[in-house]
């Protein structure tokens, strides 16, 4: 919900002129902010007490940092950020959609099909993160917003320096109990498999409307994500096995994102991935006025939409840092969304050095070759004018399948398309370097404001061995052969009769996979 500015609120907050309020938490003020060429940012303002203290700023900075290397077509990535300015602030791509949280609310749990491609989307934003050597630590149904051409993870980068700070602060505890992951709640140490966690619950939201976890206190909660086992019972089948895998106990047994996306597929996405009642509210709305900064009619002047309480039912109970970066248009009523008053389309604006390297058209955006476990930047461009209908006037996505980098950026700006990500990864072509995936695909028609995101084969990949029945140090041998390094092993009770041999691998054999990424195995353990 777009609100109006207030009383004390700055006019503007770096280059960005404010428009309205977009939410607020533990972490700060979250603005709705526009360039002075028309495009449209989430601006966050940090809490005073945080800024002013001089560890944070530092953690903070490195965060910020690392947030600049995520890019990817379910992200909204970093924009700008003053970090040692007297009130440090970060802008991001403002994504024009509900929250999560929002449309359950407003529309009900979403089907099954729908559940499965928020799954797919969220991984690959995840996965994103992961590969920019983050961890997000909050993601929860407020982090998700949802758009027409797919799902946006919000609000990574920041949680981390925030929670170092609450360490500090006796009885204080960062994140989101129904969401966070047992060693997140037990203060351990916090990895990607934490990330996954909270996606398993997520998704138990998304498909039942309630936390795994259920209802109660901060207290109550904490304790059954350590100690109880979820409720999935209400689930539909398709999607019990894939939550429950994520959901476990240990990190070591729940799926990579990797893992996640090879078993649900990749490039499912379409412009119906929601429900039809869902994807209706969500309008095409008119940019703000440039002169005058409305945003086509007065914002309600109440504040933002905030998850509930916990003591009321468990579902995202915000402690130290539950506020969003990231903009919910204007909703008349809880039963009816009414975006199309709000402003807005989807901005996925470009670090600087990727947008450099782009527009030159001088050549790679790196000086090497990207590695599979780097994800590009993205690069972007101001939003086209909002009075172009893309039913009818957009031009078709060209076929830039086989190209490199600067070639096919140079086909798509040719045709109007200037917001182009780009991740660099493993998909088992031999044309390194070559555009192997686009989505959309060549021949559809989206608004020239949506990102086309291309998908370039990279360098460093190398395929996985068969490890299955050997001993750790034949099993890490043969890896170590094959380029890989980075060996993490598990022995349990897996029922089998091999005592010390793998019984499983992740990436399974045959996998195009980073030389660089970790190849996990699991052994019998000999005291079962």
């Amino acid at each position: 919900m777009v609100g109006e500015l207030q009383p004390g609120d700055p006019p503007a907050v770096g280059p960005y002129r404010l428009v309205g309020r977009l939410g607020g938490g533990g972490m700060g003020q979250v603005f709705l902010g526009r360039s002075t060429g028309g495009r449209l940012v989430a601006v966050k303002v940090i809490r005073p007490e945080l800024a002013g203290d001089p560890g944070f700023r530092a953690r903070f900075a490195r965060e910020v940092d690392a947030a600049r290397n995520v890019s990817g077509v379910f992200t909204a990535p970093l924009v700008e950020a003053d970090v040692h300015g007297p009130a440090p602030w970060l802008a991001t791509g403002y994504v024009d959609g509900p929250s999560l949280a929002e449309a359950v609310a407003d529309q009900g749990p979403l089907p099954a099909a729908s559940v499965l491609l928020l799954a797919a989307g969220l991984a690959e934003g995840l996965q994103a993160i992961h590969r920019a050597g983050m961890v997000h630590r909050d993601l929860k149904p407020s982090n998700v917003l949802l758009a027409r051409d797919g799902p946006r993870v919000i609000d990574f980068g920041i949680t981390r320096a925030a929670e170092a700070t609450a360490l500090t602060q006796a009885g204080t505890v960062i994140g989101s109990p129904g969401f966070m992951s047992p060693e997140q709640a037990e203060g351990g140490a916090v990895g990607p498999p934490s990330d996954v966690f909270s996606l398993g619950a997520v998704l138990a939201f998304a498909a039942t409307g309630e936390s795994p976890f259920g209802t109660g206190t901060t207290a109550a909660l904490l304790y059954r994500v350590v100690h109880g086992e979820p409720d999935t019972a209400g689930l539909p089948a398709q999607v019990r096995p894939l939550v429950e895998r994520c959901l476990a106990k240990d990190p070591a047994a729940r799926p990579t994102p990797a893992d996640i996306l090879a078993e649900l597929g990749a490039g499912r996405l379409a412009a119906d991935w929601l429900p039809a009642s869902l994807a209706a509210a969500l309008g095409r709305p008119a940019l703000p006025d440039a002169s005058s900064g409305a945003t086509g009619e007065t914002p309600t002047a109440t504040s933002a939409p905030r998850e509930p309480e916990s003591t009321v039912d468990g579902i995202g109970d915000e402690i130290g840092v539950g506020d969003e970066i990231g903009g919910h248009p204007p909703r008349r009523s809880r039963r009816r969304l009414a975006w199309a008053a709000a402003a807005g389309a989807v901005v996925i604006a470009a670090a600087a050095v990727a947008a450099v390297a782009l527009a030159s058209g001088t050549g790679r955006p790196h000086p090497s070759r990207p590695s599979a476990s780097a994800a590009a930047l993205a690069h972007s461009s101001p939003p086209a004018s909002p009075s172009a209908s893309p039913a009818v006037t957009s031009p078709a996505v060209p076929d830039v399948l086989g190209m490199t980098l600067p070639a096919a950026s140079s086909a798509l700006k040719a045709r109007g398309f200037h917001n182009i990500p780009y991740l660099y990864d493993c998909y088992g072509s031999h044309d390194i370097d070559d555009v192997v995936r686009q989505v959309p695909a060549a021949g559809a028609r989206p608004a020239l404001t949506s990102p086309v995101q291309l998908y370039l084969q990279a360098d460093n990949c190398r395929t996985v061995p068969d490890v299955i029945g050997m001993n750790l140090s034949n099993a890490a041998y043969t890896l170590k052969q094959a380029g890989f390094t980075n060996i993490p092993y598990l022995y349990d009770c897996y029922g089998s009769p091999d005592t010390g041999a793998v019984v499983r691998q992740s990436p399974a054999a045959g996998t195009s996979y980073g030389s660089n990424q970790p190849v996990s195995l699991k052994l019998q353990a000999n005291n079962c």
